[in-house]
């Protein structure tokens, strides 16, 4: 069989095996499995799944932490497809990598946006390679990530996901981590989320979006764009959100006239969870999971996932003449080419050995230099910075014996107790009530098992009964963990705090330590202990901020967590406020993905630090920088604003005053201006930049070049960051006043 030969073309491969294919066969590919950690996979499988499956969802959220377990049972149900179906198609595992693979143990990284504070594209390239590897070893060939949304409202709660605001450095960063995952074709990466889904209105998480299709091409498509043409990018996964009245998943305008004709993408494109069935239980833009079926078919969605709520009834839409059948031979011959391509029928098991990948010193060290290189310094009055010998410091602050809020929601630590549920969320923030949204209107098969059946909804007992047994399913747990102490005890043991390593670096007598409160709750009698040992220190370090998460209770942002407030929650303001009264020098070390605003405590403080998600190495890579071991090298890739009310903010804005760099014209003066702005980032030493040398006249298609001198003329050895930007000074349509254009 041609299929079953490597030495064929993938289009013959592809062609030969499309045509010994059932309808039922080919529908099969065109959908996503969950596994949900059940104790026998294949309890169900072999029975729901003797066609095939596309993709099948590996997240933590379907790991019990027990890696041999784990991966005896990816290499079962790897088993099944590829022996025990007809013709033997292997599934394509899925899992997250942004900040490192989404498995217990696998080294995690800093988050995004610390990679995008970096400016070192070979540094995501790296990463990228890690995670591959990792992945790899453990059974998985593709990757729901990197996100080349733009991060420019820092209310929306997935912002530190992204590599900040600029479409340029999104562009860059992105595609250098696609490059290093995918290698050569061996791991499918997937960029995410096609498109505008970071910017909607009110920052409000799958929300609407209006825009014009010259900034829709221009500014959101541009990072999505490089990863096509210059990162090869095998995968595509859509927006949860509205574009112009259209939800992404279902429109043709977005998925084939501009995706796939004006971009030239010519991957697969895979829903983000329950996307597809959205458009009809949340948008209503059809009346039924059939019309919903056809829509997403037809305007090129290749993959529903994680499941088929909708995509199970393309067999019964074509069989009843409203689809044609080439539509269903479109998409799967995207799937198959993918399968092809990354060998998944030559090597569909485990590639190397997971237990030495995540044992590799070097993996660790990569984490821990991103996390140094990440962190950027925005404040150091009088040279408070780096600590002095012999200072004795007062550490305070929720995250500064905590090593938890270090980790994204994405995280293998952010996401240990999460439920694949969790993935596929609406805005409220109460989790049972948005179980039960997705469980009657996406999985009522299981209702019915259960002996619940309805027309429209629930009656009132039927939801009691539900709710019922949801909170018992939030109750039961498959993991070899309780808690995330446990977590972070199992699969992280040497990650520490920022107090700890203090403590080893200035000495024991030299730190004293309260947290006066908790990230979003006071503590009795906290802001008297705080003031105490505040009293008995020359210098305090307050190590403040949120924590990221799609489940925890005190969570200030993650994946459906969007956050009306920029600064840091009351009661770390409260206790600041008593603090500053003390006249004693403060720094403020910021740990969360958002660039929070924390405008009072900025002004007050002499130094200040964004430290972002800085991960397992992150309380060693914070004490390096503060005690000069490190000199900090990072820059924003975001805007800081002062106020929510300024939001949005970015560098690359149009004109419009007369004078070019003016930002605003708010009553409020002091508003008119960011608190610190895209790119800045200072150092223990000085740069000069001189000798500027410039092409005059450069060709329409042409290079430009440019030539310059820069002399350290400081006293510390440093690294600097060297950005590039153009402006256009008249052009027909209105252009931004500085545009990024170059790095180093």
């Amino acid at each position: 069989m041609i299929y079953k030969d490597p030495q064929e073309t993938i289009t013959s491969r592809v062609e030969d095996l499309l045509v010994r294919m059932t309808l039922k066969e080919k529908v099969s590919q065109l959908f996503g499995l969950v596994n949900h950690g059940q104790d026998d996979p294949l309890k169900n499988v072999s029975k729901k799944y003797l066609d095939g499956v596309g993709t099948l969802s590996f997240l933590n959220s379907s790991q019990t932490g027990d890696h041999k377990k784990d991966m005896e049972t990816l290499k079962k149900l790897q088993s099944f497809f590829v022996n025990e179906t007809r013709l033997g198609i292997p599934v394509l595992i899925h899992n997250e990598g942004i900040a490192g693979a989404q498995i217990p143990g696998a080294t995690t990284f800093p988050q995004s946006m610390n990679v995008a504070s970096t400016w070192e594209p070979e540094l995501a390239i790296k990463m990228g390679e890690v995670v591959k590897k990792q992945l790899m070893a453990f059974g998985i060939r593709a990757v729901h990530s990197p996100l080349f949304d733009l991060g420019r409202d820092p209310r929306w709660g997935r912002i530190g996901e992204t590599y900040g605001e600029d479409p340029y450095l999104v562009a860059q960063m992105g595609t250098a981590y696609v490059k290093g995952v995918q290698g050569e074709q061996e791991v499918m990466a997937a960029a995410k989320h096609f498109v505008g889904y970071g910017n909607t209105e009110g920052g409000r998480n799958g929300g609407e979006q209006q825009l014009a299709e010259r900034k829709l091409l221009d500014t959101y498509c541009f990072p999505f764009e490089a990863a096509i043409h210059e990162g090869h990018v095998m995968g595509i996964m859509n927006s949860y959100g509205i574009v112009n009245e259209q939800p992404v998943s279902t429109s043709k305008w977005l998925l084939t006239d501009i995706l796939k004709e004006k971009l030239g993408f010519s991957g697969v494109v895979v829903a983000d969870y329950g996307s597809v069935s959205h458009a009809h239980s949340r948008y209503r833009v059809a009346e039924s999971r059939k019309e919903t079926a056809i829509m997403a078919l037809q305007a090129w969605m290749d993959v529903e996932q994680p499941n088929n709520i909708c995509f199970q009834y393309l067999e019964e839409a074509i069989e009843q003449g409203d689809l044609d059948e080439e539509y269903v031979d479109r998409a799967v011959r995207k799937v198959l080419e993918t399968k092809f391509a990354l060998g998944l029928f030559e090597s569909p098991y485990e590639v190397g050995n997971f237990q030495e990948e995540i044992k590799k010193e070097q993996n660790q060290l990569l984490s821990q230099e991103i996390a140094e290189k990440s962190i950027v310094l925005v404040k150091n009055e009088q040279d408070v910075l780096p600590l002095k010998k012999q200072v004795k410091v007062a550490v305070i602050g929720p995250s500064a014996a905590n090593v938890v809020n270090f980790f994204g929601g994405y995280s293998s630590l952010g996401s240990a107790d999460t439920t694949t549920g969790d993935f596929d969320r609406s805005e409220d923030d109460n989790f049972i009530k948005m179980a039960y949204d997705t469980v009657v209107t996406e999985h009522r098969d299981m209702l019915k098992e259960q002996g619940i059946v309805f027309d429209d909804q629930p009656s009132p007992e039927q939801k009691e009964a539900i709710i019922t047994m949801l909170k018992k399913r939030r109750r039961t747990s498959n993991k070899v963990y309780k808690t995330m102490e446990e977590f972070i005890e199992l699969f992280y043991p040497s990650c520490r705090t920022v107090k700890e390593v203090l403590e080893e670096e200035l000495g024991l007598e030299n730190v004293v330590y309260e947290k006066g409160c908790e990230i979003n709750t006071s503590i009795q009698g906290g802001l008297e202990k705080v003031q105490k040992v505040v009293q008995q220190a020359d210098i305090v370090i307050a190590v403040l901020g949120g924590r990221e998460s799609m489940r925890a209770p005190d969570a200030t942002s993650g994946e459906n967590k969007d956050n009306i407030h920029i600064d840091v929650e009351k009661p770390q303001i409260e206790m600041m406020d008593e603090v500053f009264k003390h006249n004693k020098p403060v720094i403020t070390v910021v740990v969360d993905g958002r660039p929070l605003s924390n405008s009072t405590i900025n002004e007050k403080s002499q130094a200040v630090i964004y430290s972002w998600l800085p991960a397992q190495a992150g309380a060693k890579a914070i004490v390096n920088v503060l005690t000069g071991a490190v000199n900090p090298s990072g820059k924003l890739p975001v805007t800081i604003v002062k106020d929510k009310g300024q939001i949005p903010m970015y560098a690359s804005r149009a004109p419009f005053y007369l004078e070019i760099n003016d930002w605003a014209e708010y009553i409020d003066y002091d508003k008119n201006k960011p608190q610190y702005p895209f790119g800045h980032g200072l150092s223990y030493t000085s740069y000069q930049y001189s000798n500027l040398e410039i092409d005059k006249e450069v060709a329409s298609d042409g290079e430009l070049h440019v030539r310059f001198n820069i002399t350290n003329t400081g006293y510390n050895q440093g690294d600097e960051i060297v950005q590039i930007y153009i402006r256009d000074c008249f052009s027909e349509v209105a252009r931004p006043t500085k545009q990024l254009a170059w790095l180093c």
